[in-house]
């Protein structure tokens, strides 16, 4: 067997002797590798909407989830007429800024027909900075400088939840006392969703589904929210049989 023939040896200036270069050393492989890292990164963040706000609403969406569900559970359980309600009364002197299009309850009627309402369980708020966005149009005062929506209620990312005013309930079935979302004797502004007995949406004579549009938004301890990403919406549609789907962009809507 013939021996092979030894690597020739290249010189570069001044006379150094250099070997050619089979490949990439170690650490110019681990630079690549990390770039690749850092920018699956970002465009990972990037898709799921700005970060930690993008997780927000992510989160947001499986907890509103949850409560259409929780709320069409009571109807078909207790045979009677149950809603998903979201706190619209906007901020004022006697009420909490907080609560404005984050806070939701489930209720039930309670007799059957005789528009008493229950709460099933405690107020829920939604991850900050989420709010429910409210049906069309979002009022311009809900808007960050320089944000425009689409209002288009059949494609535009609005809710087409009910709006009720001058609304209360009571805590539990025994209670005697009214109340809205803990204040006691005081009476609100509502969005809601309702289910009848056998489960089925009630609250939506058109028969299409019912949006129910979530959006991040600049939070005030006693002004207004404003929304300050008319792209980054996710949201729900609750169809008339009471089955849900999650929508996870503001085109789908």
């Amino acid at each position: 067997m013939r021996p092979r023939a030894p690597v020739p040896l290249s010189f570069g200036q001044g006379g150094t002797r250099c070997r050619p270069r089979g490949g990439f050393s170690l650490i110019e492989l681990l630079v690549v590798i990390g770039v690749i890292v850092i920018l699956v990164g970002l465009t990972a963040a990037a898709l799921s909407g700005r970060g930690s706000e993008g997780a927000a609403l992510a989160n947001a969406q499986k907890v509103l989830s949850g409560l259409v569900s929780s709320a069409r559970a009571q109807a078909a359980l207790h045979q009677t007429n149950s809603r998903l309600v979201v706190y619209a009364q906007p901020p004022g002197t006697t009420t909490d800024a907080a609560k404005y299009l984050r806070t939701a309850i489930v209720l039930r009627e309670e007799p059957f027909a005789s528009n008493r309402w229950v709460a099933s369980d405690d107020p829920v708020l939604l991850p900050a900075p989420v709010c429910v966005v409210p049906p069309s149009p979002v009022p311009t005062t809900h808007l960050r400088t320089g944000v425009t929506w689409n209002n288009n209620v059949a494609t535009g990312p609005v809710s087409t939840l009910v709006r009720a005013t001058g609304f209360s309930y009571f805590g539990s079935a025994t209670a005697t006392a009214r109340q809205f979302f803990g204040a006691n004797g005081q009476t609100g502004t509502i969005l809601y969703l309702q289910f009848a007995p056998d489960g089925t949406v009630s609250s939506n004579p058109t028969g299409n589904p019912t949006k129910i549009a979530l959006a991040t938004a600049v939070l005030s301890p006693s002004a207004l929210p404003q929304f300050n990403n008319a792209f980054g919406v996710r949201g729900l549609f609750v169809r008339r049989t009471g089955a849900v789907s999650l929508v996870n962009e503001a085109t789908a809507f």
